[in-house]
């Protein structure tokens, strides 16, 4: 009896090369990092943000890297004079929490909702914010106390009940186009995300209803206060 491999490999071989062919294509063959910035004729770096008039400037979506959304979030929390509301999963972009800390220094009350996962975040500005004076007395954290299946993932802010940001750009340097001004890095080092800002009092009611309702829950049902050592980085594995 003739081996049974030679007549099974013809089809098997055809199915691989089928399998093959509807994969992804791999970073290797991805689009080249040098064409990311053709669209702005140029091959890397970003363009300057444009000059910005409040609230007007700031106001209806934008998107980066075509813009420097950092600059947008930074110039809204530059604008505070009593409160800011704050639900971010990820923060590392010290510029906004500077902007922040000088906020707690005019006498602004902050409120900042977190995700526990990312707290662990190399640069995680969540400890730089409460090592001050300034910022323990004027800026109140609390976690979301979960895993990484009910995560906190709101990235949205509301400044004296009278501006509300949306959208997704966390506040990382990446995420907010903020590698513009940092060495002009490429484009293809960015990440696509969209920021919305808008004075609806309607939105801005929805967001202050839901920000009080998840910043209140009580320990037993997810909430528990920063403490430093939620905001060690993880260890390497080996």
């Amino acid at each position: 009896m003739p081996p049974i491999l030679p007549r099974l490999c013809p089809p098997i071989f055809f199915v691989g090369v089928l399998l093959l062919s509807l994969l992804p294509p791999t970073n290797a063959s991805a689009w080249p990092r040098h064409r990311w910035g053709e669209e702005h004729g140029a091959s890397h770096g970003c363009p300057t943000s444009p000059p910005r008039h409040f609230p007007r400037g700031y106001l209806g979506e934008h998107y980066s890297p075509q813009e420097n959304l950092e600059d947008i979030d930074v110039g809204l929390i530059d604008h505070a004079r009593t409160r800011i509301d704050i639900a971010m999963y990820a923060f590392t972009d010290r510029h906004i929490a500077e902007a922040l800390l000088r906020a707690a220094r005019r006498g602004v009350r902050i409120r900042i909702y977190r995700d526990r996962t990312q707290l662990h975040d190399r640069g995680d500005k969540t400890r730089f914010l409460l090592s001050t004076q300034v910022g323990r007395s004027h800026i109140t954290v609390r976690v979301k106390d979960n895993s990484t299946r009910n995560i906190m993932h709101l990235k949205a802010f509301a400044v004296d009940n009278t501006y509300l940001r949306t959208g997704s750009a966390n506040w990382s340097p990446p995420g907010v186009g903020a590698f513009c001004r940092r060495g002009r890095r490429a484009h293809w080092s960015q990440q696509d995300n969209n920021l919305f800002v808008t004075r609806d009092p309607g939105e801005l009611s929805r967001f202050e209803k839901t920000f009080d309702r998840i910043f209140a829950r009580s320990d037993r049902h997810g909430n528990i206060p920063w403490t430093p050592d939620l905001s060690r980085p993880r260890r390497r594995r080996d």
